[in-house]
C-alpha cells in the first residue's frame, strides 16, 4: 500500500517538492543522470498541454501497448495527429525540440504513424541526433546542468545530501500520483492541475497509474489514454538505433526500448 500507513501525509503531499522542470526530474533521479529522449517526450507533453502543439486523436476507447509493436500499436499512431501551433513565446530547448519534430517529418502536421516510419530513415535519423544533441544542450544550459553538476541537488554525478533529501520528498510525492486515498482525498483542483500531474507522473513513468485515478478530462490526458508517452519514447528511440554511426559520449541515453523495433525498418 506504498507505505501510506507508515507516513503520515497532509495536504502538502499533493504539491510538487521543487518547481525543477519536468527534463531535469526525470534526468535526476534516473539512474544514470543522462538526459535522454524521454526529456524530449516530456518537453512534447508540456507542449501539448500548453496548446503548442495541437492533439488531434480520433478514437475514444484507452489503449496500452504491449511489450512488442502491433500492427493495432501502428493503426492507434495514425489515428494520432500533431500538428505543431508555434503561438507565442517559447524556451530554447521548446524551440529546439519544436525545430526537431519539424525536421523528421518535414512539415508541422503529421500522426505518430508517418513520424515512426520517418524514424526508420537512415537520413532521417541522422538528422535527429543531431538535433537532439542540440536540443539536449539547450536543456543543460536552461538548467545549469553540466551533466555532473546541478545546483546543490547533484554533485560529480552523485546526489547530495540535501539531493538525497529532496529524493525522498519526490517519492511521497510519486506515492500521491499513485494512491487512490491520497488522491482522493486531496484531488486536482482544476483540469490544469490534473494535467501537470500527469506530466510529472511520465517523470516518474507511473503517468498511466496516475491516469487511472484522475479525469481524463484534457487533451494532454487523451494522449497520455492511448499511452502517448510512451508511442514517443519508442519512436525517438527508433531513430537512434536507425543512426548510421552511434556515438556513446554525448550524454545521450540510448537503448531503452531497442525491443519496440517499428516495422519496415532497415
Amino acid at each position: 500500500m506504498l507505505g501510506l500507513n507508515k507516513t503520515q501525509y497532509d495536504e502538502s503531499v499533493k504539491n510538487a517538492p521543487n518547481n525543477d522542470s519536468y527534463q531535469m526530474i526525470s534526468t535526476l533521479f534516473a539512474n544514470n543522470n543522462k538526459i535522454g529522449v524521454n526529456a524530449l517526450s516530456l518537453t512534447v507533453l508540456n507542449l501539448i498541454n500548453k496548446g503548442q502543439i495541437k492533439c488531434d486523436i480520433d478514437m475514444d476507447d484507452s489503449y496500452e501497448v504491449g511489450k512488442k509493436l502491433t500492427p493495432e500499436d501502428m493503426e492507434v499512431m495514425k489515428r494520432i495527429t500533431l500538428r505543431i501551433a508555434n503561438q507565442g513565446e517559447l524556451k530554447t530547448s521548446e524551440t529546439s525540440a519544436i525545430n526537431l519534430l519539424k525536421n523528421m517529418n518535414r512539415n508541422k502536421k503529421f500522426n505518430l504513424k508517418a513520424m515512426a516510419k520517418q524514424s526508420n530513415n537512415t537520413s532521417v535519423a541522422n538528422k535527429f541526433e543531431k538535433d537532439l544533441n542540440e536540443y539536449v544542450n539547450a536543456v543543460k544550459s536552461e538548467n545549469g546542468y553540466d551533466g555532473e553538476n546541478y545546483k546543490d541537488i547533484l554533485e560529480k554525478g552523485k546526489l547530495t545530501g540535501n539531493g538525497k533529501e529532496l529524493k525522498k520528498e519526490w517519492k511521497n510525492f510519486q506515492d500521491y500520483l499513485k494512491s487512490k486515498d491520497l488522491t482522493e482525498k486531496y484531488p486536482p483542483e482544476s483540469a490544469e492541475e490534473n494535467s501537470s500531474q500527469i506530466i510529472y507522473g511520465a517523470c516518474f513513468e507511473i503517468e498511466r497509474d496516475a491516469l487511472k485515478i484522475r479525469q481524463n478530462n484534457t487533451i494532454l490526458t487523451d494522449f497520455i489514454d492511448k499511452d502517448g508517452y510512451k508511442l514517443l519514447n519508442i519512436i525517438f528511440n527508433n531513430a537512434l538505433l536507425n543512426v548510421s554511426e552511434k556515438r556513446r559520449g554525448d550524454g545521450i541515453f540510448y537503448g531503452v526500448n531497442d525491443k519496440y523495433t517499428i516495422p519496415g525498418g532497415g
